[in-house]
């Protein structure tokens, strides 16, 4: 069921009605129920694949929250032996220094069987044989679910590559990536101890599995998500007014802007040449903006409907001044999970320190300090790029944003050198500007490898991008990829979102401001939404509502 379908639209109303009429204890039921036939439709395959999924996930993180006590007390029991055994060393050094030798009694001040004991052998006869134990089962716990999701997802490209390999009828479960991201995160979380386990395996099912964030996320942490889920919420006339509006604009950006721009995208080849590449890719980038932060509107106005706030994935990426904040804005869900899973674990590591001492040799101390950084960054963002799929763009589109951000960590110290020897104000607007056109060029870039189907193509694009930048047929261009009337309206349609977002930059809360504002002027801005979408809007015969480019990953 696609997030622009009328059946997901009867399953959102459906789902508000029957929650709000209900006690507010028993809300949370609908939520599941309400997730649990939205998942069903997606076909019984992927039913199995996530309740497997998160029951592993659920009874490791018990399993792993009781060890965790264990080793606590443990660890007790061996401070409270120690200090035992401290105390009988200095008694038995008195006794020795006195008349005769310590007995018994003067070696253990209480009787033998009041003392604390251990196992002799096993798992659980030291606080750090029951660590080992937890790592063990953690690494479990992540392997599983990862390793399931590589093989269903990269078969496929891995059969092309060897061709003896056995061709297997594989069904990608819908949401694949974003439940599993999602669960791991929360076992490891309980690993580390940060909150108490979820006892009820209906409720923590309802976490994975919440219907509006399967299509294309969020991966929502458990805290943020797991309490609004549960307590039952009440019906505010705000929040659903602004899920509302929310979603309309999701469906504004989606299906007037980048369903209508994808008319363009899809006709470029290898053949075209000049100034109509460099705008397709342009254009290519403005699609991938408006269909992810669409589909992500249209999510988190669902849940706000529900009085449920999820995490925002998506935030004005092309207002950055730099790669790195780039990819703050971009997919913000993505990279908290690589940030707090893999990057902070990679650099504080035993692998991490030894990179630090390898880069003060190699760079000195104050860069070489980034090298851990650097290389954890450039591993991180390539598993990014494959993440996407499993092909010679991937991996160079990962390993490009990698090397850009990891070189900008690694040469910062020269960076700022740089700047305060030419006194440059990072204040002034001439050097936001040139920040900004700058992460626009450095981003520009690998867009040939995000949407054509291979290396030499994308390098084919690029060399033929410097060639022939001839404008004397550039309205026959135009017109051979769409009709004048789609450009004018794509074009318009555009220049509002780009308003929209510049508004948000600089009053982020402007839903809430338009939701509270006066019905004569919030209904007719409602009600231009939904006449755009309705009249100019890319839906109807041969169209494809299943086609949000995340989607799939």
């Amino acid at each position: 069921m696609s997030i622009l379908s009328i059946e997901f639209l009867a399953l959102v109303l459906g789902t508000v009605i029957v929650y709000y009429i209900i006690p507010l204890k028993l809300r949370w039921w609908v939520l599941l129920a309400a997730s649990a036939f939205f998942y069903a439709l997606a076909g019984w395959q992927g039913c199995i694949w996530l309740v497997l999924v998160a029951a592993e996930t659920f009874l490791m993180s018990l399993l792993q929250e009781r060890l965790v006590q264990k080793e606590r007390t443990t660890e007790k029991t061996e401070e409270l032996i120690r200090k035992r055994r401290e105390e009988a060393e200095e008694k038995g050094t008195e006794k020795a220094s006195g008349e005769g030798n310590p007995g018994l009694e003067d070696v253990w001040p209480l009787p033998e069987e009041d003392l604390p004991g251990l196992p002799e052998k096993g798992w659980f006869s030291s606080a750090r044989k029951i660590r080992k134990l937890r790592k063990i089962l953690l690494a479990v716990t992540i392997i599983l679910p990862f390793a399931a999701m590589a093989f269903t997802k990269y078969y496929g490209c891995l059969r092309a590559w060897i061709v003896s390999m056995p061709e297997l009828s594989l069904i990608l479960p819908l949401g694949l990536s974003y439940f599993t991201f999602q669960s791991v995160g929360y076992t490891v979380d309980i690993y580390r101890g940060k909150y108490a386990a979820e006892k009820n395996p209906l409720k923590y099912l309802l976490f994975v599995s919440f219907f509006p964030q399967m299509t294309q996320g969020p991966i929502s942490p458990y805290p943020q998500l797991m309490p609004q889920l549960t307590r039952g919420n009440r019906f505010d006339p705000d929040n659903f007014v602004m899920g509302v509006q929310l979603a309309l604009w999701g469906y504004f950006k989606k299906m007037i802007i980048a369903d209508r721009l994808a008319e363009v995208t899809s006709s470029v080849n290898a053949d075209n040449r000049g100034w109509f590449i460099l705008l397709s890719v342009i254009i290519y980038a403005i699609r991938l903006y408006a269909d992810f932060s669409g589909g992500m509107d249209v999510i988190r106005g669902a849940a706000k409907m529900l009085g449920i706030d999820m995490v925002e994935n998506f935030k004005r990426p092309f207002f950055s001044f730099s790669v790195a904040e780039y990819w703050r804005r971009w997919h913000i869900s993505l990279g908290v999970w690589f940030r707090s899973y893999l990057f902070y674990p990679l650099t504080t590591s035993g692998f991490g320190l030894a990179l630090s001492k390898l880069g003060k040799k190699l760079f000195g101390k104050k860069a070489g300090r980034g090298l851990p950084a650097t290389i954890s960054t450039i591993i991180i963002f390539f598993l990014i790029g494959i993440w996407h799929t499993a092909n010679g763009n991937a991996v160079i589109f990962g390993l490009y944003f990698g090397l850009v951000m990891g070189i900008e960590i690694l040469l910062e110290p020269a960076f700022k050198k740089l700047k305060k020897k030419l006194h440059v104000n990072e204040k002034k607007l001439y050097w936001k500007i040139f920040t900004m056109i700058r992460t626009w060029i450095l981003i520009l870039i690998p867009q040939y490898f995000a949407f054509t189907d291979g290396p030499e193509t994308a390098l084919k694009l690029i060399g033929n991008t410097f060639a022939n930048w001839n404008f004397e047929k550039a309205g026959l261009q135009f017109t051979a990829v769409m009709s004048s009337l789609s450009w004018y309206i794509a074009g318009i349609a555009f220049v509002i979102m780009l308003a929209v977002d510049i508004i948000c930059e600089i009053r982020p809360n402007l839903n809430q401001a338009l939701a509270k504002t006066r019905f004569y002027i919030r209904w007719p801005v409602l009600l231009l939404l939904i006449l755009s979408i309705l009249i100019y809007g890319c839906y109807g015969a041969g169209y494809d509502p299943t086609a949000f480019l995340y989607t799939h990953f």
